[in-house]
Order: structure tokens, then sequence, then C-alpha cells
């Protein structure tokens, strides 16, 4: 039975996970997610999709997020008719980040052809005869909803001849899963697991990442494969003392969040501290739609959530809900937090810096020395979260430069992916079992020293996957 797996996104980087397995020539799509990063590069990469989407039999989908998901509206728009499996969590959040992203794309196009005509007004040309279109528009977003198919944890779900499925839970966000495809012809059997983006023990809100099925090939991420994240407590004790810090400068603590996860996780440590008196009450404002309607769909769930999650929700404790709390929904509240007095929390996406609300904030908060920019997860090469993380002189938002006085504090403790010893641990039962390890999700200085350390322990092949390579798994 020939079996091949091509890469057609997330090796070697970390942004648009796309893995094409061929089974016989039934092709199943894992992940169909958007390339993120230099704005020229990305587009290129996004502009036209790798194979022809009619060929595409089924999606699976590991979670929600954009460099998972966000591609599907040009899949589905340009001859994609099957189905798109995934958890009933995953499909609702996929629902309104694709919109959201949907309306993203339209408001770059529409920014570069406004940025065009005024450079051809400018040199006394006239309009340009070329546009940029949007790579998708929310119509096409709303056109993915038919094909989505939410299937439970653990349990085996058909999708395709002799192909079946099973999902675990990864902890990673609300509804993220593994998928182990079993292809079985005849007397053989291959399991294949995809491991999605994997979460992390002990986090709030979510259960914790379940062991992965026995399988021939492991196919797993590898964003922190040569990093240790600190414990949570300690995690907890170093926010606690970047918001007193900033307090006392009577500044504005500005904080990129993903709408997805880790905005929820950020407001369950913020509750935390304050309900164990170790931080005064302080105005928190979570600055975007996405956010809002991303914590709608967390509370929509709680079949996800781990047992103190439970536990909290039917109290008077809500990590989501609380005073001092609030979730601004129109534009001209956001202008308003700019001339907000006195010290504040904002939350606002998108995470890594590169669109929506929290541009505007950084505008208007990056040179201030009373300011603190707070960096609470990855941040992929070419974004301008990453240009602020690595503390340059200037940086330039909406075409201009504005120097960085504010503080810029990074927070590795807050990830949502495991690290290099929880991706280490997640394997390790399966040896003497997985015939192979292919890394993906992870820049080469990541996946490089995660690979040495797998071998160490006595996995016998273990590989970097590489953009557009072809595996062939069986013959």
């Amino acid at each position: 039975m020939p079996v091949t797996i091509t890469f057609l996104g997330a090796a070697e980087g970390v942004t648009g996970s796309r893995h094409l397995l061929d089974v016989d020539g039934t092709r199943i799509l894992v992940d169909c997610g958007l390339f993120q990063g230099k704005r020229d590069w990305s587009r290129l990469k996004n502009a036209k999709f790798p194979i022809d989407p009619s060929s595409v039999h089924n999606v699976v989908l590991t979670h929600g997020h954009i460099d998972h998901s966000g591609a599907l509206p040009v899949l589905c728009r340009d001859g994609f008719s099957g189905h798109i499996y995934c958890t009933a969590a995953t499909a609702d959040l996929a629902k309104i980040l694709l919109r959201d992203s949907g309306n993203i794309q339209e408001s770059d196009a529409r920014y570069l052809n406004h940025r065009l005509a005024k450079e051809a007004k400018r040199r006394g040309q006239p309009p340009p005869k070329e546009t940029f279109e949007p790579l998708y528009t929310i119509e096409d977003a709303e056109r993915c909803d038919r094909y989505f198919h939410s299937v439970p944890y653990r349990e085996d779900t058909k999708i395709g001849p002799g192909i079946s499925m099973y999902l675990t839970d990864q902890g990673h966000i609300i509804g993220s899963a593994a998928a182990t495809i079993t292809i079985q012809r005849g007397d053989e059997t291959l399991r294949v697991c995809f491991s999605g983006d994997r979460g992390r023990k002990d986090m709030p809100i979510l259960r914790d990442p379940q062991p992965y099925p026995d399988c021939d090939l492991l196919l797993t991420e590898s964003t922190y494969g040569n990093r240790r994240h600190e414990p949570l407590g300690e995690m907890e004790s170093s926010l606690e003392a970047i918001v007193k810090k900033t307090m006392q400068k009577k500044g504005r603590l500005i904080i990129p969040a993903f709408s997805v996860g880790r905005t929820q996780n950020i407001l369950y440590h913020l509750r935390r501290l304050q309900l164990a008196n170790r931080l005064p009450r302080i105005e928190i404002f979570v600055d975007s739609p996405l956010s809002t309607k991303a914590t709608k769909v967390y509370a929509e769930h709680p079949e996800c959530y781990d047992r103190e999650t439970r536990e909290l929700l039917t109290g008077d404790d809500n990590p989501f809900h609380f005073p001092g709390l609030r979730y601004v929904e129109s534009v001209e509240e956001s202008m308003e937090l700019n001339d907000h007095p006195g010290p504040c929390i904002i939350l606002s996406a998108s995470g890594m810096c590169e669109a929506g609300r929290i541009l505007h904030h950084l505008k208007h908060s990056v040179s201030s020395p009373r300011n603190t920019i707070l960096i609470v997860g990855y941040m992929a090469k070419h974004t301008l979260g990453r240009r602020l993380r690595e503390r340059p002189e200037k940086v330039r938002i909406f075409g201009r430069y504005h120097p960085l006085e504010a503080e810029v504090v990074t927070l590795n403790g807050l990830s949502a992916h495991g690290d290099r010893d929880d991706i280490i641990q997640s394997a390790a039962h399966l040896k003497g079992k997985v015939r192979t390890i292919l890394l993906i999700h992870g820049e080469r200085e990541q996946s490089e020293p995660l690979r040495e350390a797998l071998l160490a322990e006595g996995h016998p092949d273990v590989r970097i996957a590489e953009l557009d390579q072809t595996v062939e798994l069986a013959k």
C-alpha cells in the first residue's frame, strides 16, 4: 500500500501547518494553516495553495489556531468538498477565528491599495491598474461552516477507505487534539500520529495532555525543543512583580496575547493573584472582540476543563468575569484607552503583534519609560513581536519608526506549548514501538538539539522534516 506524507508547511518553521497524507490516492490533509511572519514572504507563501484543493478528500484539524486552520477558506473556496474533522470546541473556535482572519485579509488589501494610490498621487501618476486582492473574504470564511464535522475524543472515526482517526486531548487550547490515523490494508496496519501542538501538564483551565496511542510514526511539534519553561509558581511571582512595578510607575502594562488560550490563561493567573491578596485591584481591559468571542466559546465547553477550573466556575471566583475586568467592544472604547488615567493592564491581539488593536496600543505606549510591554508567547521570526523581544532602539509601527523607551519583559512560563522535557516525556512510552519520529513545527535551533536528545533517549530514528519534502511510509 503506497503511503506518503508531504510537508507543505510547518517544517523548519512554526507556521503554515499543512501535512498531506496520501494513501493509495486518498488524500488526507492534516491541518491547513496560514504562513505568518514577514509580510511579503508570507503573502507569497499563502497566495497559491500548493496542491489542487479538489484533490483533497478530507481534512483533519488538530486545533483552531490560524497557523493550523487559516488557509481553510482558500481550500473550501477553490474546490474542496470533503469533511473537516475536529472536536466540537475546535469547530466553534475555528468558525470565529476564520471570520476574523477574513476581515483582516480584507482590511490588509484595502490598506495596501490605499497606500499604492497615495504613492501614485504623490508622484503625479494615475492610480495603479493592478490592485491587491484579499487572500480570502469573510464570505469565504463563512463558506467553511458546512464542511465541519465534529467528533469526540477517544473514538474511532472513519475518514477514508480503510482509514480511521482517533483524537486525544492535547491540553494546548480548548478542543486541541493529537490525531492518530490508522491505515488498514488487508493484513497490514500502519499508525501515524500527528501531535498537533502539545500542551503542558498542570496548566490552568484545561485537562493535561493525554498520552499518544501506540504508533509506527510520530510527527511531533518542536517549538520549544531546546528550552525549559520556568515552573508555574515562579512565573506567577514574576507576573506579580511586573504588574506591581508598572503600577508604581503609574504606567500601562501592554500584553500582546493570542485571543485563544493565552488571554484566558493570563486572566486566570491575574485573578488567582488577586484572590491570594498578592495584587491590589487594577483595571484590566481585554481589548479584542475576538478574545471576547473566544472566551465565550471557552465558557460553552466545560467538558474540556480540569477539575480545579470546574470548581472555580461553580463559585464566585470566575476567572473570566470578575470586578475590575472589562471587555472592550467598540473601536471608540478602544481608542479611549490611549487616554486612560492611571495604571492599567491591556490585553490585546494579535499575539505576534502583526495585526489588530494591539498595534494601536503599542504605537501609543512604546515610547514612554513608564509603560511595560510583556511578551508572553512565542514570536515567529520577522514579526513585530520578535523585534520587540529583541529590544531594538526603535520599532516600526504603521510605517513609522518609534523610539522604544518602554520596558520589554519576556515571560516564558505562560507558553501553551510543551518544552523540551515535555516533548521528550511524551514520546518515552513509545520507545520500542515507534519506528520513526519526525520533528515538525520548529525552527532549526530548536529541532536540532531535540533530535539529539531523543536519539540519546534511545529512539532509533529521529529526523527533522523539511519543507516540501515527501517521505514514503509504506510501499
